[in-house]
């Protein structure tokens, strides 16, 4: 990390919260402020546990068929994306955030080495999205566990008799889907936990995705909930289920909602369900003695956890940050703040490689616009503009 730099924009994370920040602040931020105080020396810093970008958008077709998507198409190296900005300017640190002093503007980090090292931040993203009860949705660790995870799949799901998977949003969808297409062989059962699947979209919606299932042969169970699983010693896995009943599977795929990762933030920064507490337009958070932090994506209240979310708070969140540092400079910036705006009623959720259901802004839209827009490739072909930040070549 620069040893001699006068503002460190510490980023804490690299998905795509952090990513997208990082090249939005590196490719327009950071040369408006440089212009304004060329005094003053600004350096960004991402700390991640993971050298690579994972596209888990695809997550669900991949698990199915590894045929269909390459490892190297959904599992991007960082590294390679940033080439392109001065070597000063940036670094990577290969490490966890495991505790914050916000007093003396400290994050410490557990290094790969298991070494704790303090790092000093001017400005704080946080950006560290959420740990899932199975690894194979986003990265927390090492790329290399998440791919472990993906191949015992691969060796599973080929010879499955039996594949359970809890959680009816639209990931534990999209994977049933995709598994019933893929691996007719297997009797697939979705338990929804609810009284319906995707509770995010019109009830007349999820019906239709359970049709959809239904037509590929997965079995919908509502208001059922996995308690607990353990493996068994043939390999299979028991699950205990929330009406008392037990079932033993040959696949068990865990796909209910994930936990922000902000164990290591002060509570006074969370909210009651452990999201950092942040303006819902700025981005900034909200607490008392948070001067200069800012959250973005999964890990912050104002998410929804889509990547439409973190798309739209990129820009938001960069010139927030871009502000409140020319405003302590005495300065005023070129451009102006921009605000978060969601974009509500919209969510769009594949059944299978031909088609879906989905919402664009509350209005619903045929299989076949599902299928056109996500159910095709699940934007396989925008992974590498996504870590090279391509949706952010202008402010």
């Amino acid at each position: 990390m620069s040893t001699c730099t006068d503002h460190e924009i510490l980023i804490l994370g690299a998905h795509f919260a952090a990513i997208s920040t990082a090249h939005y602040l590196l490719r327009h931020v950071i040369p408006a402020l440089s212009n304004l105080t060329p005094s003053i020396t600004y350096h960004v810093t991402i700390v991640s546990p993971h050298t690579e970008f994972f596209w888990n958008i695809a997550a669900p077709r991949y698990i199915a068929n590894k045929e269909l998507i390459l490892p190297s198409k959904i599992f991007q190296p960082i590294a390679d994306a940033f080439k392109g900005y001065q070597s000063d300017q940036y670094d990577f640190i290969l490490g966890k955030a495991v505790g914050l002093d916000p007093e003396n503007r400290t994050v410490d980090i557990r290094l790969e080495t298991g070494r704790i090292q303090e790092i000093k931040y001017s400005s704080l993203v946080i950006a560290t999205g959420s740990t899932y009860n199975s690894g194979l949705w986003q990265i927390n660790n090492s790329q290399e566990i998440t791919k472990a995870e993906f191949s015992s799949f691969h060796t599973l799901l080929p010879n499955a008799k039996t594949v359970l998977v809890a959680g009816g949003g639209a990931v534990g969808v999209e994977t049933a889907g995709e598994i019933a297409s893929y691996h007719s062989q297997a009797e697939t059962i979705i338990l929804s936990g609810a009284k319906r699947l995707l509770p995010r979209l019109l009830p007349s919606n999820s019906a239709a995705a359970e049709a959809r299932l239904e037509r590929l042969g997965v079995q919908t169970v509502h208001n059922l909930r996995v308690l607990s699983t353990s493996k068994n010693a043939d390999g299979t896995t028991a699950a205990v289920l929330s009406d008392g009943s037990s079932r033993s599977v040959d696949v068990f795929i865990d796909a209910t909602g994930g936990k922000p990762n902000s164990t290591f933030l002060p509570p006074a920064w969370l909210d009651a369900k452990g999201h950092v507490a942040t303006d819902n337009k700025s981005m900034r958070v909200t607490a008392p003695g948070a001067d200069g932090v800012y959250a973005v994506g999964d890990v912050a209240s104002y998410s929804d956890g889509s990547v439409i979310a973190v798309n739209n708070s990129v820009a938001p969140v960069a010139t927030s940050i871009a502000i409140d540092i020319a405003m302590k400079a005495g300065k005023r910036l070129p451009f102006m703040q921009k605000e978060y705006k969601p974009m509500e009623g919209t969510q769009l959720v594949p059944t299978g490689p031909k088609g879906g259901v989905g919402q664009l802004f509350g209005w619903k839209i045929p299989s076949a616009m599902v299928w056109l827009i996500k159910s095709r490739t699940f934007f396989v072909e925008k992974a590498e503009g996504a870590v090279k930040g391509l949706d952010y070549l202008k402010p």
